[in-house]
């Protein structure tokens, strides 16, 4: 497939300051690289195809693929979802369509354009932003877009490419009037375990999106074909010649304006291929001299959607508020801010807050509110409240007469003292941040504490 890569511009989109300037800022599009290999070759393409018939036939002589007379009408649902647990506002981004051109090199897609490259047979999902990562971690599921029957399924091959080698891992389910759907480029190992003949649920899971086989990258390529063979582009548009009607219960728009996330980060985040070393470089905990380093990651910017992005204090307060207006249309882009953090606070949860097009996510991080530094404690530790007027720090999860020695950012030893009745006194400390050294007999514990005043 023609995959994505990172074009190192500048911002090509007009910004709005407010009260403050960033210290840098950039960011840049993704788009298709040159590649001429399709996700398929041609003789591997007639290899899946006997294949399957084969494996048809197989099972209709068992009983476990039946054809209904009477051609039903098939509605696919999107066939992307995110595991549990994992809670952008996107994940995704569509770098090709089906190409409806037959001609050499021409290129037309359902909409009448060229989102597409040549001969390209399916709709390729790419995740985003970040697919390495949500490879790793199996972020991203494919589910079954119709119910039907497993009819074939590949697995076992690297799942890991950054260029067309290989052969892909895939799952090909038949629905109920015949037609077959091609879902490639899985991650190995995650592939369903029902086997060959077991029935499948619209929305069951199929596997995890991968780049296996010839893929340059983390992405799901959906192939559909009708009872007869002849392949079909499930999206209806003017300039689809293969069906007349669309094949989605609700047919996604062309353009979906869309910001998958906004994150912070402690570098410029950094975009490729394992071997590109993608590195996001993500950071939710700052503290004072720290570089802030805030990003939006979007699908289908269009020219002249317009994002208005804050800065909020851990008092409600707008420390920064600023905007832009997108000047190019997109496919998936992203674009960058840094900011020095005020020294002085206030400390606490601060918020990422985006509004794209009416649509606004927010994303919390600590500005001088610390976790337990020992993670690989076993003893849970906790002072609060966190932050607090140092006043009365609670400390819970040692015992009475624990000796805890205090020291201010500079490295200065400003307190040493023991636990009374679970808690110490920091009365007179000034505002700021501050460690605490807990004297355990497995050994110190140093855990963070925020002075708000």
């Amino acid at each position: 497939m023609k995959y994505l890569t990172l074009l190192s511009v500048f911002i090509s989109i007009t910004t709005l300051y407010g009260q403050n300037t960033p210290l840098a800022f950039g960011g840049g599009e993704i788009e298709p690289l040159d590649v001429d290999h399709q996700c398929v070759s041609e003789s591997e393409r007639d290899s899946i195809w006997l294949d399957l018939q084969l494996k048809r036939t197989e099972l209709m002589e068992e009983g476990k693929l039946t054809l209904s007379p009477s051609r039903d009408v098939i509605a696919f649902q999107w066939p992307l979802r995110q595991a549990e647990g994992f809670e952008w506002n996107s994940y995704y981004g569509i770098s090709n369509y089906v190409d409806q051109d037959l001609t050499d090199d021409g290129l037309l897609d359902y909409h009448c354009d060229t989102r597409t490259y040549d001969g390209h047979m399916g709709t390729d999902i790419f995740t985003w932003p970040f697919p390495w990562y949500m490879y790793e971690e199996s972020l991203v599921e494919v589910i079954a877009a119709e119910e039907g029957v497993i009819i074939q399924k590949y697995d076992g091959n690297e799942d890991d490419h950054c260029e067309c080698y290989g052969s892909w891992n895939a799952v090909y389910v038949e629905h109920s009037d015949g037609s077959i759907a091609w879902y490639g480029h899985l991650k190995t190992g995650s592939l369903t375990d029902k086997e060959i003949g077991d029935p499948v649920d619209q929305g069951e899971f199929l596997g995890v999106v991968a780049s296996s086989g010839c893929s340059t990258g983390p992405h799901l390529h959906l192939e559909v074909y009708d009872h007869e063979g002849n392949l079909i582009d499930p999206y209806s548009g003017d300039c689809n010649a293969m069906n007349d009607s669309t094949w989605w219960e609700t047919q996604p728009e062309n353009r979906e304006p869309t910001i998958n996330t906004g994150l912070t980060h402690d570098a410029v985040p950094e975009h490729g291929c394992p071997t590109i070393n993608e590195d996001p470089h993500f950071q939710n905990d700052f503290y004072p001299g720290d570089v802030l380093y805030t990003a939006f990651y979007f699908h289908d910017a269009v020219t002249g959607t317009v994002g208005s992005y804050k800065l909020i204090d851990s008092e409600g307060e707008v420390w920064q508020s600023w905007g832009n207006t997108m000047d190019v249309t997109y496919n998936a882009s992203w674009w960058w801010w840094s900011w020095e953090l005020p020294a002085e606070g206030p400390f606490g949860v601060w918020t990422l807050e985006a509004d794209y097009e009416g649509d606004i996510i927010e994303h919390p991080f600590n500005y001088g509110v610390y976790a337990n530094l020992n993670e690989n404690q076993d003893i849970a530790v906790q002072l609060y409240p966190n932050p607090g007027n140092g006043h009365a720090v609670q400390v819970a999860g040692v015992e009475d007469n624990t000796r805890i020695n205090v020291w201010d950012v500079s490295g200065k030893m400003v307190l040493s003292t023991t636990v009374e009745n679970h808690m110490i006194d920091l009365h007179g400390a000034e505002k700021g941040v501050y460690i605490f050294e807990i004297l355990l007999e497995t050994g110190p514990m140093l855990l963070r504490y925020v002075v708000n005043g």
